[in-house]
């Protein structure tokens, strides 16, 4: 297993496995498979992260994208201490194995380099509990439910907001 920032030679890899992700899991994303498939690819090339602060983690078995997880650093002057978590996904063979906390204590060492972030984001449907146990396993604590944040196919989705404090 081989476990990597993802650069722009990526971007038709990442592009399936992410298509994956929405098909197989709608509701763990903020993005619908409709949303994501109509956008070109010229579109996907000029969204994929590009600077140290912001970035996908990926993770090749046999040179196969299996899993990823993106991360960004908040903007704006007064939250630029914060990061957040985004897109983590395991194609299913490989969930179970240890790969997510692999993937995902990864990109917080990469977040922990820079200088401004002192704490990690995420946010994850309050119904997944392995997903929950694998965020809590590496100290990250719930500080809210967010109530019917994700609607998909009619069925509502309750979010758990997560952090974990760093520096």
């Amino acid at each position: 297993m081989e476990i990597k920032r993802l650069t722009i030679e990526n971007l038709d890899e990442f592009i399936e496995l992410r298509s994956e992700g929405l098909t197989l899991s709608p509701e763990a994303f903020g993005e619908s498979l409709v949303e994501y498939t109509t956008k070109t690819y010229d579109q996907h090339k000029a969204n994929f992260p590009k600077t140290d602060d912001n970035f996908i983690i990926g993770a090749f078995e046999n040179s196969k994208l299996v899993g990823v997880v993106g991360f960004f650093q908040k903007r704006a002057e007064k939250m630029k201490h914060k990061g957040a978590i985004w897109g983590m996904y395991i194609t299913p063979s490989q969930r179970g194995t240890g790969l997510g906390k692999k993937l995902l204590q990864f990109a917080i060492d990469q977040a922990i380099l820079i200088e401004d972030i002192l704490q990690i984001e995420l946010a994850v449907i309050s119904t997944n509990i392995p997903a929950k146990k694998l965020y809590e396993s590496l100290d990250f604590i719930s500080f809210g439910v967010e109530k019917r944040a994700i609607c998909v196919g009619g069925v509502f989705y309750d979010e758990d907001h997560m952090v974990k404090v760093i520096k």
